[in-house]
């Protein structure tokens, strides 16, 4: 029996695809009695899993990095993991880098599985127009951080930090195994860091459970996911929207994620405008997510970062809907050779992206179902379970 410690800061439900995909592979590798696995979190109520413990360290719930990283630095903790890796044959680490060191000083098997872009930059995304050079880092931390979270402290300071990044780069180098979850992700990571190219195994994310396929809104309904975010591309939606309701189409926007208080005004006056026709739904349980896209006739990705392997669009073929995205990081792996792959745009595209929601709303509810079907039915065969499960046997066996 193979004893295998999982380091990941986030455990599902909290987090993003990340998590999903720690989660998710925790479940798959659970299902063989050869291993004997623990998990490590900063999660407070991680998801249980059938013969699957779990230890929760506070230190992985610290936000800002750098003060994170000198936890683990302490001698009490490094004496802690020492003793608790110590116990196990395999480390793997989809979140917890700074735990690397450790383990190799134990000379232990380590498995890293990437889920973001934190080897080569320190605010784990890579924006798809991204150059290299020290220079170009820095000042793309500032932009995004202004940007993504209006925070000109934050800004400034994971500006000045960004060189930071050379740790991880120095860490990863070491280890066993770098696990990327598409071709495109290993592409960028290796040419930003080609010391650690022949390390990198590519396999792709595991798919949920797949959902029931729930009947179409009879109005033309487009379901956008990223929130607020600038990187998830909000201000492309926004802008598509309203121009599409200048065009006075009938049609219907639902909102998930978090906005703050000046855009949830912003659409309750487009409300007042256009008969309300956005729905803000705020955060809502997975479940209903997935029935949310499977209900609606496209979901909306204008990504302008560079997706790993985005589950959102996963989901969506998953549950039978078109998804109209960026062709950004893995998103063209995941749509290859079907009807979605003439959806995709030119990120940062707002004309490309109504050009490809226009054709949305050409095709018949009966041709949606029909293309939501072989969407889910290529999907299933693409991220097989059993594909995937045996890729990663195979790493972790090696």
């Amino acid at each position: 029996m193979t004893s295998m410690l999982i380091i990941s800061g986030q455990f599902w439900p909290e987090g993003s695809g990340g998590a999903l995909a720690t989660y998710l592979i925790t479940k798959l590798l659970s299902s063989y009695d050869d291993f004997k696995i623990t998990v490590v979190t900063g999660t407070h109520r991680p998801a249980k899993i059938d013969n699957v413990n779990f230890i929760i360290d506070e230190g992985f719930r610290i936000q800002y990095k750098p003060m994170r990283w000198l936890y683990f630095l302490r001698s009490s903790v490094r004496r802690y993991y020492r003793n608790l890796m110590k116990r196990y044959d395999v480390i793997y680490i989809p979140y917890g880098y700074e735990l690397i060191p450790i383990s190799k000083e134990l000379d232990k098997k380590v498995i890293v599985h990437v889920h973001d872009y934190q080897p080569i930059t320190y605010s784990t995304v890579i924006l798809h127009n991204h150059q290299i050079g020290l220079v170009h880092d820095i000042k793309t931390e500032l932009v995004f951080e202004l940007l993504e979270h209006g925070d000109y402290k934050r800004a400034i300071t994971g500006s000045l930090v960004a060189p930071i990044v050379m740790l991880s780069r120095m860490w990863m180098s070491g280890v066993d195994t770098i696990i990327c979850v598409s071709r495109r992700q290993a592409e960028i990571i290796s040419s930003r860091a080609p010391e650690l190219m022949h390390k990198i195994r590519v396999v792709y994310n595991p798919l949920p459970k797949t959902p029931s396929l729930e009947e179409k809104f009879r109005n033309p309904t487009f379901t956008y996911a990223g929130g607020e975010s600038y990187v998830k591309g909000f201000h492309i939606f926004m802008q598509v929207a309203l121009n599409t309701l200048k065009q006075e189409k009938c049609v219907n926007f639902f909102l998930i994620g978090a906005l703050k208080r000046e855009r949830k005004e912003l659409v309750r006056r487009l409300n007042n405008t256009f008969r309300e026709t956005f729905r803000v739904l705020g955060y809502l349980p997975y479940e209903d997510v997935l029935k949310l896209y499977s209900k609606s006739h496209a979901v909306l990705v204008p990504s302008i970062c560079e997706e790993p392997l985005p589950y959102v669009v996963l989901e969506a073929m998953l549950t039978g809907t078109l998804p109209v995205a960026s062709r950004v990081g893995g998103i063209p792996e995941i749509v290859e050779g079907t009807y979605a792959e003439r959806l995709m745009f030119t990120p940062g595209s707002p004309d490309g992206m109504a050009d490809r929601m226009e054709t949305v709303l050409s095709l018949s509810r009966d041709q949606l179902v029909d293309i939501g079907s072989k969407l889910q039915e290529v999907t299933l065969k693409r991220f097989s379970d059993e594909v995937i499960k045996q890729q990663l046997l195979e790493v972790f066996s090696t």
